[in-house]
C-alpha cells in the first residue's frame, strides 16, 4: 500500500534520547522518550536548506527546537506537560552568563541550610515518610533537603536562573527518592527501606549537577544563537494551540514524535517531579493534566464516542473487539483508547495541513502497537489518515524493531518503529 524504505542502519542508533545523555544542554535532565539531536541534523542535511520555519507539536524536553535554534532555524513548539515545558524553556534560553550562574549558586548554598522547615505537607499520601505508612517516595531527611533547596531556588529574583535551578533540582529527584522508572510507571527500588540517604547527600548531588554539567556547558558550549525559539514554545495542547498560535501557510517543516499508542500515560513517568515541584499540587490537577494529553493511555476512562471514517482503522477495531471477547482483558477501555488515539491523530494532521506551505514536509516518528494478539498498524493507519487529509505519503522509513510485550510476542513478533514522510 505504501512505499517502505529500509532506514534501520541510518536511524537505528539515533532514534533514542539516550544518545543525548552526554550532550551539552540535552544532558541537564534525564529524559526518557524521544530521539537524539542527530535525527534532527539528518533531516536538515537531507533538506539542504536552512531558510525554514518549523513546527514541533510534541516538544517533550525541547530537542527539536534546540537543535533548530542552534542552526539558526525558527521553530514553533507545543508541550502540554508543565515539567517538560519548563525543561525545554531552560534549554532554549541562550543568554546565561557564567558569573550570574555562579552568583546564584553561591546564594543557594548560603541560604539552603539555614531555611527552617516546620513540617512536610503534601496532598499526596505517599510523597513523604510518615507514621502508619507502608510506602513513601522520600525519606524525611531527603525531603527536608529537597524542600530547603526548593525554597532557596524559588527566592531567586532572576526568573531565568530560578527556572534553570529548578530543572537542576528536578534532575536529581528520582536518584534521591525511593523510586525508579520502570517502563510505563514508577516502582520502588530494591531494598529501598534500607537505603538511607541524608540531607547532605541531596545537596551533594545537586551541587555536582550544577558544577559538572550546568556550569561546564554554559562556560564552554553556550551557543549565542542568532534566533531564539524560547518565545515560540507554548505550554498548550497542540490539538488546540496550533490553530491559535500559527498562521496558515507559514510552516515549511514539521519534525515530531507524538506519544506512542502503548497505553502509557507519560504523566505517570514524571509524576514524582510534577508532585514535588508543585506543577500538579493535588489529584484534581493530575486529572486535569491527564485529560489534556493525547489519548494514548487508559488512566482516564474516555467517554467520547467520536470515530473517523478509515477502513484500516475500522477493520482493526473490529478485530480488537472480536479478540477481546475471548479473553479477560486487563482494561475494558483499550479499544476506546485505540479509536480515540486515531481521532487525535486526525486532528493533528488536519491542523498541521492548514499551517503548511505547499511543498512543506512532515517527518512523523511513530511505532506500531499490539493488543489481544492483534497488530495495530499505527504507521499505515496514520499514513492513510494523513492521505485522506490531503497529504502525499512519500514513504514510510523503517527505523527500529521494538520488543512487544511477552503476551504478544508469539503472535506479533516485533513492533516496527518508523518515520512517515509526508508532503503537502
Amino acid at each position: 500500500m505504501y512505499t517502505y524504505t529500509d532506514y534501520f542502519k541510518t536511524y537505528g542508533r539515533i532514534m533514542q534520547f539516550n544518545k543525548n545523555k552526554l550532550e551539552p544542554f540535552h544532558r541537564w535532565y534525564p529524559f526518557v522518550e524521544g530521539y537524539s539531536k542527530e535525527f534532527i541534523q539528518s533531516i536538515l542535511n537531507e533538506i539542504g536548506n536552512t531558510e525554514l520555519v518549523c513546527l514541533e507539536p510534541f516538544s517533550g524536553s525541547g530537542t527539536t527546537a534546540l537543535e533548530l535554534q542552534n542552526s539558526g532555524i525558527e521553530c514553533y513548539s507545543f508541550e502540554v506537560n508543565p515539567l517538560m515545558y519548563n525543561i525545554a524553556r531552560v534549554k532554549l534560553e541562550n543568554s546565561y552568563e557564567i558569573e550570574d550562574l555562579r552568583r546564584w549558586f553561591d546564594y543557594i548554598v548560603n541560604t539552603r541550610s539555614t531555611t527552617e522547615i516546620k513540617s512536610l505537607c503534601s496532598n499526596f499520601d505517599t510523597l513523604y515518610e510518615g507514621n502508619n505508612k507502608d510506602k513513601w517516595n522520600y525519606d524525611t531527611e531527603v525531603a527536608i533537603g529537597i524542600e530547603r533547596l526548593l525554597i532557596s531556588i524559588d527566592s531567586i529574583t532572576d526568573e531565568k536562573y530560578k527556572e534553570l535551578y529548578r530543572v537542576a533540582l528536578a534532575s536529581i529527584l528520582l536518584d534521591v527518592s525511593n523510586l525508579y522508572r520502570n517502563g510505563k510507571c514508577l516502582s520502588y527500588k530494591k531494598d529501598w527501606k534500607n537505603r538511607k540517604l541524608k540531607e547532605e547527600d541531596v545537596f551533594e548531588r545537586f551541587d555536582n549537577k550544577v558544577k559538572n554539567e550546568l556550569e561546564e556547558d554554559i562556560n564552554n558550549f553556550l551557543v549565542k544563537a542568532s534566533i531564539s525559539n524560547k518565545n515560540k514554545l507554548y505550554n498548550e495542547d497542540s490539538r488546540v494551540g496550533i490553530s491559535k498560535k500559527i498562521k496558515n501557510d507559514s510552516i515549511n517543516l514539521v519534525i515530531t514524535s507524538p506519544p506512542y499508542l502503548n497505553s502509557r500515560d507519560y504523566t505517570d513517568t514524571y509524576m514524582l517531579e510534577l508532585k514535588t515541584l508543585g506543577f500538579t499540587p493535588d489529584y484534581d490537577n493530575v486529572r486535569e493534566l491527564r485529560e489534556k494529553t493525547l489519548r494514548s493511555h487508559v488512566q482516564i476512562k474516555w467517554e467520547d464516542e467520536t470515530s473517523i471514517d478509515n477502513e484500516l482503522l475500522s477493520n482493526t477495531l473490529c478485530e480488537l473487539n472480536k479478540e477481546a471477547e475471548k479473553i479477560d482483558v486487563w482494561n475494558d477501555s483499550i479499544v476506546d483508547m485505540v479509536r480515540l488515539y486515531f481521532v487525535d491523530m486526525q486532528k493533528i494532521f488536519r491542523v498541521i495541513y492548514t499551517k503548511l506551505k505547499t511543498g512543506g514536509k512532515v517527518y512523523f516518528n511513530i511505532s506500531n502497537s499490539a493488543y489481544f494478539n492483534v497488530l495495530v498498524n499505527t504507521l499505515e493507519i496514520c499514513a492513510s489518515i494523513a492521505e485522506n487529509e490531503g497529504y502525499k505519503v512519500i514513504e514510510i522509513r523503517k527505523a527500529r524493531k521494538l520488543k512487544t510485550s511477552p503476551q504478544q510476542k508469539e503472535a506479533i513478533g516485533f513492533l516496527l518503529e518508523g518515520v512517515i514522510v509526508l508532503e503537502k
